[in-house]
């Protein structure tokens, strides 16, 4: 076998998404070689290929069509299918057709790439000498705020522990990153990372999504498949947002919890786990519990050791450094000189209070490196951006301008709720009211598809 031949295959008609993921598949030490189209992947595929990222919208023959001409060539090729809808149907149309799995956009990348390295591995025969990477990167926990020294001193301690954590904080206060920090400060960090968002999935797809399904469990289950605790069971599972696990599903986690073992969905044979466990939540658990939403036993079973993630502005000690690190990763993903803040830039940035934590600071800097006419960020860069109207504001001046259609004012709370959301359309169906289905009408009506 040539060690140099191209062993991921990516499928994606978009320019910039295909540029995007084989810059990220490099950094995660694959050799990836990229199609724009069905008929191109099949022409690109060979031997070497190990599994193939493949997007449904493709034009012309599409994902799915895709799939089987690729499987008529390389039958054990594996399939991770990405998909712009997040409904059963969809979900159930890759498996049948092949997939391995498949994920909802958006999503992170290092969840694209935790699960291709998941799914090749656990499908590797013994004799196989698979190429895919296994890389350990020893984290490097540095911080100048006094909070955050003494946070990372208990995330060492618990990291070798090998309890369940539960991560509370504000939204965007970077829970995720700290999840994978330990994982990495574990015994585990060799194995799988797996990441579980609780909300982004329907009920139905979400039991499968954490405990798989066996042949013939629904209509479409034309395969067994492994949920999420089976893939993590040397390694360690993450559940984001486990505020909104469905009621339904909350004895079964509980059981896992307990017992460290559950059936698939459609199953009778018992499945043992030693997944490891970290959980994370916005919300304040204990008042679900008591409003009677989220089981007490459940919650003291996750809450085995609790790591609270102060917000951005309790640490602003730590501002320089997160800039820098945003700063360096947007250059990257857009393989460009990365940007310097004027004094006074900096001093805007600073002073704010970030109600949005992290992720707000991301995107305030996302957007001024964007509009900067070269790479140094000047404060009116930063002061535009700054001195938006917050979401609740800009609503209500929307409504109070005169002469506006039912029409106009629908699509501004629409794309506002939608931007602030992160683009992520449960956490949007949510704060609307609406159903998921609803929000992709919205989406289909005001041009955002």
């Amino acid at each position: 076998m040539n060690p140099n031949s191209p062993n991921l295959l990516i499928v994606d008609d978009d320019e910039t998404i295909q540029r995007l993921l084989v810059m990220a598949a490099n950094d995660h030490g694959w050799k990836p070689v990229a199609a724009s189209s069905g008929l191109e992947a099949i022409d690109l595929i060979d031997e070497h290929v190990e599994a193939v990222v493949l997007d449904l919208g493709l034009p012309g023959m599409n994902g799915i069509e895709t799939i089987g001409r690729l499987h008529e060539k390389f039958p054990n090729v594996l399939v991770i299918m990405l998909t712009g809808t997040n409904d059963a149907e969809t979900a159930v149309q890759a498996l049948k057709a092949g997939a391995c799995d498949y994920l909802t956009k958006p999503f992170e990348l290092q969840r694209l790439f935790d699960l291709v390295c998941a799914t090749v591995r656990n499908n590797q025969r013994p004799d196989k000498n698979s190429s895919v990477p296994k890389k350990i990167s020893k984290p490097s926990l540095q911080t100048s705020s006094p909070r955050m020294k003494q946070l990372f001193h208990q995330i060492k301690k618990a990291a070798s522990l090998d309890s369940t954590i539960l991560l509370t904080g504000e939204s965007g206060t970077g829970k995720t990153y700290i999840a994978r920090q330990i994982h990495m400060l574990s015994e585990r960090a060799s194995e799988d990372f797996i990441t579980v968002s609780c909300p982004a999935l329907p009920r139905e797809l979400l039991e499968t999504e954490l405990f798989g399904h066996e042949k013939g469990a629904f209509t479409g289950a034309s395969t067994a498949r492994a949920g999420r605790f089976e893939q993590a069971s040397s390694g360690t599972i993450f559940l984001d947002e486990i505020g909104d696990l469905p009621q339904e599903l909350q004895p079964k986690l509980l059981n896992v919890l307990q017992d460290r073992e559950f059936f698939r969905v459609g199953g009778n044979k018992l499945i043992k786990t030693s997944a490891r466990v970290i959980a994370a939540t916005n919300v304040d658990l204990h008042s679900r519990v008591n409003a009677g939403t989220f089981r007490e036993d459940l919650y003291y079973r996750l809450n085995i050791i609790e790591l609270v993630i102060p917000p951005l502005r309790e640490r602003k000690e730590d501002i320089p450094q997160i800039i820098e690190h945003i700063l360096a990763r947007i250059a990257a993903n857009r393989n460009t000189e990365t940007w310097t803040l004027t004094k006074n830039a900096a001093a805007s940035l600073q002073k704010s209070n970030w109600p949005g934590n992290v992720r707000q600071l991301e995107n305030v800097l996302e957007r001024a490196t964007a509009f900067s006419e070269s790479n140094i960020i000047e404060a009116e860069d930063i002061i535009g951006v700054l001195e938006a109207p917050s979401p609740a504001n800009q609503g209500r001046q929307i409504l109070s301008e005169p002469g506006l259609t039912l029409h106009e004012i629908e699509r501004e709370a629409f794309i506002q709720t939608y931007i602030r959301t992160g683009k992520n359309k449960a956490k949007t169906a949510r704060e609307l009211g609406i159903s998921e289905r609803s929000v992709y009408n919205l989406m289909g009506r005001h041009g955002l598809k």
